[in-house]
C-alpha cells in the first residue's frame, strides 16, 4: 500500500514522540501497538474516524493529519517567522491576511 499524507504524518508524530512505544502508549486506548506501526509504515489505513480519533488524543487540531506538516518542517526562516508572527492573531486578521494574500497573486 502506498503512503499516504495520514501515514506520514502518523510516522512524523512517532518521531516527534520518541518512537513507537511513546506513540502507541498514547494511543493505547484507541489502538493497539502493532497497528499504529502498521499505519504509520502505510501498511493499513487511516480512517477518516481513526484520524480524528489520533488527533483528538494527541490534542492535535481537527484535520492535522491531513495537512502536510513535513513543508512546515522544511520551512524556510522568513516564511517560518512570518507564521510565528500570525500565530495569535485573531481569525479575523488571519482571514484578512489570506484575503491580502490572494488578491497579491490575482495581481
Amino acid at each position: 500500500m502506498p503512503r499516504t499524507i495520514r501515514s506520514i504524518n502518523l510516522d512524523l508524530i512517532r518521531w516527534l514522540k520518541g518512537g513507537q512505544k511513546p506513540t502507541a502508549e498514547k494511543l493505547a486506548h484507541v489502538l493497539n501497538a502493532n497497528y499504529v506501526s502498521k499505519m504509520a509504515t502505510g501498511d493499513k489505513p487511516i480512517s477518516d474516524e481513526t484520524a480524528r480519533e489520533i488527533e483528538r488524543s494527541l490534542s492535535l487540531p481537527n484535520g492535522w493529519l491531513d495537512r502536510d506538516n513535513e513543508q512546515i518542517i522544511r520551512m524556510a526562516n522568513p516564511d517560518y517567522e512570518l507564521l510565528v508572527s500570525i500565530r495569535d492573531k485573531s481569525e479575523a486578521a488571519k482571514k484578512s491576511l489570506a484575503r491580502f494574500i490572494n488578491d497579491l497573486q490575482k495581481g
